[in-house]
């Protein structure tokens, strides 16, 4: 038999506006004609070399290519084998890398996943997982959207019609354990050296 735990009552919460009284009361002015330190310069962006160097060179090239639009922009997807196809679908590859886009604008999410795209393409990393949110079942005051997130409806369409196009393989909703509806997997093409 487990030994009985003591009940010890926990101390009672202190109201959030009484904290922040005590902290705004505890707050100084800063002083007048103080030039605050610059900010440390940003790192280098990692730049691979070897294997790594031709991938990343040609994926640069495309994320600066124009979005295809119009009847033009229909290409034929890219073929994957059926084995494969049906591993992509059932999230039997392995996860090599994962990035979620809760809470970030459409803007910002486009530049991190266009951010992680290159690097796994400089890395030779081929399945990742992007996570979109499932969104609002609102739909705003103008019924946009309903029941489907801004990002969750976007992602597809972006990589299939965007500037990664010719990278990306294919792009399907992941396994519920996995996020479900609210995250794809996404596989990039293998990249050839040359």
């Amino acid at each position: 038999m487990a030994p009985k735990r003591s009940k010890v009552k926990p101390a009672p919460l202190v109201p959030d506006h009484e904290v922040w009284h005590q902290v705004a009361a505890s707050a100084r002015p800063l002083k007048k004609n103080v030039v605050p330190e610059p900010l440390a310069p940003l790192p280098k962006v990692f730049r691979p070399e070897g294997p790594g160097s031709a991938a990343l060179a040609k994926a640069e090239a495309r994320q600066k290519a124009p979005l295809s639009h119009g009847r033009h922009a229909d290409r034929p997807p890219p073929q994957m084998d059926k084995r494969l196809k049906q591993r992509f679908q059932r999230g039997e590859l392995p996860i090599e890398a994962r990035i979620d886009l809760h809470g970030l604008t459409l803007a910002n999410a486009e530049r991190a996943l266009s951010r992680l795209i290159r690097d796994c393409i400089a890395q030779q990393k081929r399945c990742l997982l992007v996570i979109t949110g499932k969104g609002s079942s609102g739909g705003g005051e103008l019924g946009l959207h309903q029941g489907r997130g801004v990002l969750r409806a976007w992602l597809p369409d972006y990589l299939k019609r965007g500037p990664w196009r010719d990278e990306v393989l294919g792009v399907t909703p992941a396994r519920p354990e996995m996020g479900g509806s609210g995250a794809f997997y996404v596989l990039l093409r293998r990249q050839r050296e040359g």
